[in-house]
């Protein structure tokens, strides 16, 4: 499998005026080996020009975003910072990524400390690239990781095995031992909510992104479902090309 070196994350932050939102110090702590880069973005109302909410709030956006910043710094990460103030989120997300080069963009959901990953996988060239970066994630962490495939109804069963039982090789060839690694298969019509219910149990979701751009992800198909119904945080690991 084609590795990933130093993966990038994005990580997008509302610094708006009624945001709490700052780095989480579980957030800093899973990523922080990492290099990151945090966008602050400012959502700005149709009605209103971006130019002018930039120069009411554009100090305060600022510093909320170094904030979270000194956070990462303060833990030893690689780390850069952008505010912007745009309409769409998702568009920013989508050229930032582009811009930054990111290889995973983070959103966010609700956690109190990471001890278990799931990472459902399909078949498809993004395979490698997911695994390769969960290699990466869990490299300085004791949490656990869930590998998930599903089969559709009548279909062999013998290909999601060599595709569970490959990932899990390639795990442990990054180093993580082999009673962190645990698989599951299940034959289900709908994935997504077979993702959503094994999520549950678990802290945070490491997913593929279907199309070589973060807003189709957003428009559809089963990352935009599982990140819409877990309330976890979900790491989607971009396609290239």
């Amino acid at each position: 499998m084609a590795g990933m070196d130093d993966p990038t994350i994005l990580v997008p932050i509302d610094v708006s005026e009624s945001s709490t939102s700052i780095a989480d110090p579980e957030l800093v702590e899973l990523l922080h080996p990492l290099q990151v880069v945090l966008l602050g973005y400012f959502p700005v109302p149709d009605q209103a020009a971006p130019e002018q909410l930039r120069d009411q709030y554009g100090e305060e956006a600022t510093d909320r975003i170094e904030r979270a910043a000194d956070a990462f710094a303060d833990r030893g990460g690689d780390v850069e910072a952008v505010v912007v103030f745009t309409r769409s989120r998702a568009e920013s997300v989508d050229r930032l990524a582009a811009e930054y080069d990111c290889d995973v963009v983070l959103t966010a959901g609700e956690f109190e400390r990471v001890d278990r990953v799931l990472v459902p996988l399909r078949g498809d060239p993004n395979l490698e690239r997911i695994v390769a970066f969960v290699g990466e994630l869990l490299a300085e962490s004791d949490a656990t990781v869930t590998l998930y495939h599903a089969v559709t109804p009548g279909e062999d069963p013998t290909q999601s095995e060599f595709i569970l039982r490959g990932a899990a090789d390639r795990l442990r060839e990054d180093g993580l031992d082999r009673e962190r690694i645990t698989w599951e298969q299940s034959e289900t019509e709908s994935p997504a909510a077979e993702i959503v219910s094994l999520a549950a149990d678990h802290d945070i979701v490491v997913i593929g992104e279907s199309e070589p751009s973060l807003r189709g992800r957003i428009l559809g198909d089963v990352p935009s479902r599982v990140i819409d119904r877990t309330g976890r945080p979900v790491l989607v690991v971009r396609r290239r090309g």
